[in-house]
């Protein structure tokens, strides 16, 4: 057994021994080859080096040259900085008053653009506030030509504002539809298309309908104008404040709103009114044919009993055997009978004449009463609260003095007409008795 161990180890060291000789071989041939390759790299580490210190050299000199020529660069700005600064300086020195009257020109090219803006020659004109705007705007020094279009436009709206153009141009109407009309402009005051007057509107940039016309007799004015020749002279009207006072006109309200203002107060009064008037005239008509018929029977020794004056020389006819003193009474008694009907309705109309005024100072105080509450809710700061109040008390008031006045007037004429009336029924029954007095003296004589 030991032997058979032996043997086995001895076999072992041989192919060990064997193995180590191999491996040093290849150690060795390893250690050649990688001098070889170190020698190669080394080579070419050294060639890259030479290339790298040659593009090391070529850039420092490239760097060199750059930094000659930025200084060379440096001093040529230094000089055209300063000679700009001297030229600028000059500059500044010439143009010291141009720069005033550019910096006039652009105030004036805003002032002027916004007066283009409410000239309702704009409307037959574009494109002129776009380049007064552009104009106001800019920081450059405006051109000799923008200056003169600047002038040429001052020029032509200075001509403008003195002549009559009819031309065709969009309306809005009262609808807030527009649609192209012929429209006569009478230089900056008051324009109208073929039967009312028109406005121009600067927000909307074109004529709109006026939402109230001027009375007839001024729309008169249009139709005159388009009735005669471009070489006739007619006259026109204008609005010398540029349209205020024809956008006013919607703010004025017409008599029948004034009397809407009125409230029921004014109704009562004009109601009360109407009535006396046509009660005046009623009774006018009446006493006028009394007056003709009693003018009839002064004409005629017959007596008539459609008369007042006929029906008293009815009574006397009646009573004319009797003594004076009865006859006197009867004649009296007559005349008596017939005032009331002559005098009838006068005191009516008397007591509105007195009554209207008193109403109205019912409406005022009415009114004044609203105006307090309104304030006293609201306060001051808006009128338009208390307009309908004040309304109220002025129009009442208003109201009541303008049926009272020609109702004063009218009862004063029917009763001078009703007293006249009566004086001739006196005047005759003093006649007849006189008559009868001078019969009868002469009877007893």
């Amino acid at each position: 057994m030991k032997k058979f161990l032996w043997i086995i180890l001895v076999v072992f060291s041989g192919a060990y021994a064997q193995s180590l000789d191999s491996l040093l071989n290849d150690v060795i041939h390893n250690n050649i080859k990688q001098k070889s390759i170190d020698k190669s790299r080394e080579a070419k580490f050294l060639a890259d080096l030479k290339k790298a210190e040659k593009l090391l050299y070529e850039k420092k000199e490239a760097l060199k040259k750059e930094k000659q020529k930025t200084e060379i660069l440096k001093n040529l700005y230094e000089n055209q900085k300063s000679t700009i600064t001297n030229y600028q300086n000059t500059l500044d020195k010439k143009s010291e008053n141009l720069k005033d009257i550019f910096s006039m020109l652009k105030q004036e090219a805003r002032d002027f653009s916004s007066l283009l803006k409410s000239s309702m020659t704009s409307a037959q004109i574009k494109g002129r506030r776009e380049f007064l705007e552009k104009m106001a705007k800019t920081n450059s020094t405006p051109s000799i030509d923008d200056i003169k279009k600047f002038w040429g436009l001052y020029l032509q709206e200075i001509i403008e504002s003195g002549e009559i153009k009819t031309f065709e141009t969009p309306v809005v109407d009262r609808q807030g539809k527009m649609k192209k009309e012929l429209v006569t402009r009478v230089a900056l005051f008051s324009a109208f298309n073929s039967h009312e007057y028109i406005k121009y509107d600067d927000s909307l940039e074109t004529f709109v309908m006026l939402a109230r016309q001027p009375s007839n007799r001024y729309l008169d004015y249009i139709n005159e104008f388009r009735s005669v020749g471009n070489n006739q002279v007619v006259p026109v009207l204008i609005d010398p404040t540029r349209g205020v006072l024809f956008n006013m006109l919607k703010e004025k309200p017409t008599i029948i709103e004034r009397i809407k203002q009125g409230g029921i107060i004014g109704y009562v009064i004009l109601a009360l009114g109407a009535m006396a008037l046509l009660f005046s005239l009623y009774k006018y008509i009446g006493l006028v044919k009394i007056e003709s018929k009693i003018k009839k029977q002064l004409q005629t020794e017959e007596a008539s009993s459609d008369n007042p004056l006929g029906r008293i020389l009815l009574a006397f006819k009646k009573h004319k055997s009797k003594d004076i003193s009865t006859i006197e009474a009867k004649l009296d008694a007559a005349i008596l009978k017939e005032i009331p009907a002559i005098q009838a309705g006068l005191p009516m109309i008397k007591l509105v004449a007195a009554v209207a005024p008193l109403l109205g100072l019912l409406g005022t105080v009415t009114g004044m009463i609203e105006t307090f509450q309104s304030i006293t809710l609201f306060g001051t700061g808006d009128p338009k609260l208390m307009a309908g109040g004040i309304s109220q008390a002025l129009v009442t008031t208003v109201l009541g003095l303008v049926v009272a006045v020609p109702v004063l007037f009218i009862f004063s004429i029917l009763n001078t007409k009703s007293k006249k009336i009566i004086e001739i029924l006196t005047q005759q029954t003093s006649t007849i008795i006189a008559k009868k007095l001078e019969i009868t003296g002469k009877d007893t004589n």
